[in-house]
């Protein structure tokens, strides 16, 4: 029960709402019981007194209708509490799980996957709405409505009592029964619909790529086959579940099951009257509804417990290390001190160190596969660093706040991504504050303008969803003046040229170029041409540092470089033999 314990402490500051909510769901099931009550007043009136007048059965009818009426009123009014006090906890989850993601190393949201994060961001925070809107304000009320009428039926007769109680036992273990088959059931078919969820989601977002190279069938195959997959558990799960819904849903709320043959044989022998038969059977029946809602809620709370624990793992991740101590750097020379870095146990970088020093250009090259990117995400504070330290004018980062951490820093990956917005405030995410014209300068000098002025809106074009309405270079060229509206002191540029044209390279080089006075310039290239006027050239091989200097520096001294520069030099040279194609 922590767990459940947990998400009501996320409910604490509503938790008004949720007495409020309790307390008139308790009137309304109490308000309930009042028709029984009602009813056999008549039926006493029939009995004893053998005539009834039509003002005494208007007037009971209308006693009637107007409980029937109190109770779905006293009841909507306590959902309406419960829920509003429910949403108002999602909001709060939501956004708490939201922050708690971006203080999560980045590794450990990739490997989790977009479907796993969408599950528990979605799914399993929306199931928390049952426990606060339904099982808090519903299941109190219901269990303290019973234990009171059967209080009553014990001080009117205590053999009634236990025949009215008869049904529960029997209903009470079959719903047990049903709960341990579920708790069997529940984490293959849960990992079967988070594994469908990462292939709906892998499946939609690599649909181009599927088209263009027709692979329709495998990639749908894998799509279906964890649907199929999920449709199995979850069908498994009903078919088995039914016969025990079917056996509890008719005999638990009969709690005259019993009460109804054996008063009968009493009432004959002489040793009950006829009226407290009655009422008792009256009361007895009154508790059907209330039975029934409170063991409704119970085969959930095993599932409720699974997906909060998958909450809680993800709430109580752990968090990069930060501890902000309100430096503010002098200047923004970048140092990397014998930095070594781990994934998954295996280190990814050993101990580099170097220095990128303010109002100049350092490059990092090497093959794929050998730091270089890593090194950029490092810098960034996307996952901690093993051993060593990272710093900035000599503060390192992990005393600095990510908020602050990130004003220092612009950043521009080699995965672009837009939002579904126009490219005006795609571009103006750099700078919130920056006017339509500034805006409009950078994308200029990021050779944007041009493209934009030719699409259909100008700067108002939606950019489609994840920017899905412009090319891979137009997206490149866009996070580009992103960073430059940004205006930051450190930039890092992560292959952010791959897919631009050559023609606009050259262009938006020089543009880059005149960005780095007074700033400290970082570039990932896979393009050696466009960094061979940098002032310092860091070469990676497998993790490891090998040289670092100027580009004449290291065609001299560094075979590594000589080899990547001789692999640059020929693709240059690279080009098609389309003569087969053209005697075709």
């Amino acid at each position: 029960m922590s767990a459940f314990k947990k998400i009501l402490i996320y409910a604490e500051e509503y938790k008004n709402k949720i007495f409020l909510a309790m307390f008139l769901i308790f009137c309304s099931v109490i308000v309930g019981i009042i028709p029984y009550m009602i009813t056999y007043h008549i039926i006493l009136s029939f009995v004893e007194k053998h005539s009834v007048t039509m003002s005494y059965l208007l007037l009971t009818a209308g006693g009637v209708v107007f409980c029937l009426w109190l109770k779905s009123y006293l009841y909507l009014k306590g959902l309406s509490a419960s829920h509003e006090a429910a949403y108002d906890t999602l909001m709060g989850m939501r956004q708490k799980f939201a922050g708690k993601m971006t203080k999560l190393p980045l590794g450990d949201i990739n490997e989790k996957g977009t479907g796993s994060y969408k599950k528990n961001f979605v799914d399993d925070i929306e199931s928390v709405e049952v426990l606060i809107a339904h099982m808090v304000p519903e299941g109190i009320p219901y269990v303290i409505v019973p234990i009171i009428v059967f209080g009553l039926l014990f001080i009117l007769d205590w053999r009634l009592a236990l025949l009215s109680m008869a049904s529960i036992p029997i209903g009470a273990a079959v719903v047990v029964l049903m709960m341990g088959n579920g708790l069997k059931k529940m984490g293959p078919y849960y990992r079967s619909a988070q594994k469908m969820n990462s292939n709906i989601v892998e499946y939609i977002s690599g649909m181009e790529v599927i088209k263009i190279f027709n692979r329709t069938t495998n990639s749908y195959e894998k799509y279906v086959s964890s649907v199929e997959n999920y449709k199995k558990y979850t069908l498994a799960w009903i078919k088995e579940s039914w016969t025990y819904v079917a056996i509890y849903s008719a005999v638990l709320p009969c709690t005259i099951l019993f009460l109804l043959p054996v008063g009968t044989v009493l009432y004959v022998n002489g040793t009950l009257s006829l009226s407290t038969f009655v009422f008792a059977l009256l009361l007895a029946m009154s508790l059907g509804l209330p039975l029934i809602k409170l063991v409704e809620f119970f085969p959930t709370i095993p599932q409720l417990a699974y997906k909060i624990e998958q909450l809680e793992k993800t709430f109580e991740g752990e968090e990069l290390k930060v501890a902000d101590k309100g430096i503010t750097p002098g200047h923004y020379d970048v140092d990397f001190k014998n930095v070594t870095f781990a994934y998954n146990q295996k280190d990814v970088l050993k101990n580099v160190s170097f220095c990128a020093k303010q109002n100049t250009v350092t490059a990092i090259v090497g093959e794929s596969g050998s730091g270089k990117s890593t090194l950029a995400k490092l810098l960034v504070h996307f996952w901690d660093v093993k051993e060593g330290e990272i710093t900035i004018g000599g503060v390192n980062i992990n005393h600095m706040s990510f908020e602050n951490l990130m004003n220092l820093i612009s950043y521009v990956s080699q995965d672009t991504f837009l939002f579904n917005a126009s490219i005006m405030e795609n571009i103006r995410i750099g700078r919130p504050e920056a006017t339509d014209e500034e805006v409009m300068a950078v994308a200029k000098l990021a050779m944007c303008h041009e493209f934009i002025m030719n699409t259909d809106k100008g700067y108002d074009t939606n950019a489609g969803e994840a920017g899905d309405k412009l090319s891979g270079g137009e997206k490149q060229r866009i996070t580009i003046a992103r960073a430059i509206l940004k205006n930051a002191p450190v930039i890092i540029l992560d292959e952010a040229t791959a897919f631009t044209d050559s023609e606009n390279e050259d262009k938006i080089q020089e543009a880059l170029n005149q960005l780095v006075v007074g700033k400290t310039l970082i570039v990932i290239a896979h393009r050696l041409s466009t960094i061979v006027e940098a002032d310092n050239i860091i070469v990676m091989d497998k993790g490891n540092l090998v040289m670092q200097g100027s580009h004449d520096e290291l065609l001299e001294r560094s075979g590594t470089y000589q080899s990547l520069w001789r692999s640059h030099i020929k693709s240059m040279n690279w080009d098609i033999n389309v003569k087969g194609v053209q005697n075709a």
